[in-house]
């Protein structure tokens, strides 16, 4: 079950990378493995919903022109369709689950 802690951001306990697949590839959604560099930066930026889970590491994260958020491991943030956000990776780096329709992940280069 899932807790929300900041709109759009959840927490899952218990669930294994497979059941978190699991669960986007029963939404219909392409799902990818990403691993991000310290330190990289995403500058403001808008494209298709995506469903992010972060599996270690965190990223600082800021939606439309609201606070920056860490995403931390467990943690599930979803970007709405054309919602304005960055990031900013952390110092360990961020892996994590990217989930977004096949057509967004065609547009941004992933297939």
């Amino acid at each position: 079950m899932a807790r929300v802690i900041w709109p759009q951001l959840c927490y899952h306990q218990a669930m294994d990378m497979q059941a978190i697949e699991d669960k986007y590839t029963h939404m219909g959604l392409a799902v990818f493995h990403q691993s991000d560099q310290p330190g990289k930066i995403y500058k403001p930026h808008r494209h298709g919903a995506v469903h992010i889970y972060t599996v270690k590491g965190l990223a600082k994260l800021k939606l439309d022109n609201g606070d920056w958020q860490n995403v931390e491991a467990g943690q599930e943030i979803i970007i709405q369709d054309n919602q304005l956000h960055e990031a900013v990776v952390g110092p360990d780096g961020w892996d994590y689950i990217f989930a977004t329709t096949a057509q967004e992940a065609r547009h941004q280069g992933l297939t």
